[in-house]
């Protein structure tokens, strides 16, 4: 398959099927996947919440639900924004050493992919419209957890956000269904 970028960003909100795009994508290109969930892990693990209040959030206010859909999702963004320069540093490190490579994340934002000009990066959003649709997805992903209600509401919330943004960014935005048709629609982009 014929590649014209060397860093391709997939950004989208949970459950969205960022990863279920993204793996096929990268093994039929040939190249290397990072999960940005990753970097938050990194974060979390090497500093404390003093030093990164946004990556450790959730764990140092355990009552974050009762604050409602609107700042969980702003929550969201804040650890998109607290990802940001790292992120950049990333992308920047795989143009300047030529090697090929996917991202993708929940915490990959609109306007860290709008700061990239150039055929360089290439950057798209997984968009699932349907709030239902994404609660059967975490319920497919994780029976285990039984419905999960809020996040799916937080989910669908922070899903508008993302659109809404590509919009004013010029990004492209991808429905995830008819998700037999998803990838070939990202191809022919």
């Amino acid at each position: 398959m014929k590649r014209d970028w060397c860093v391709f960003l997939i950004g989208g909100a949970s459950g969205s099927g960022k990863s279920c795009i993204s793996y096929p994508l990268a093994k039929m290109y040939g190249v290397n996947l990072i999960e940005v969930d990753d970097f938050q892990e990194f974060l979390f693990s090497m500093t404390k919440p003093e030093e990164q209040p946004e990556i450790h959030y959730w764990d140092t206010h355990p009552d974050w639900k009762n604050e409602g859909v609107e700042a969980t999702k702003q929550q969201l963004i804040n650890v998109g924004k607290a990802l940001k320069v790292g992120l950049e540093a990333v992308v920047k490190n795989h143009i300047g050493t030529n090697m090929p490579v996917i991202i993708e994340g929940d915490f990959i934002l609109p306007e860290l992919c709008a700061s990239f000009g150039g055929p360089e990066v290439r950057s798209i959003f997984i968009h699932e419209p349907s709030r239902d649709q994404i609660l059967n997805n975490y319920q497919a992903r994780e029976p285990e957890s039984g419905p999960q209600n809020y996040r799916a509401d937080v989910t669908h919330c922070y899903g508008e956000w993302l659109k809404s943004e590509c919009t004013k960014y010029g990004i492209p935005v991808i429905e995830s269904r008819p998700w037999l048709t998803v990838i070939e629609r990202i191809i022919n982009l």
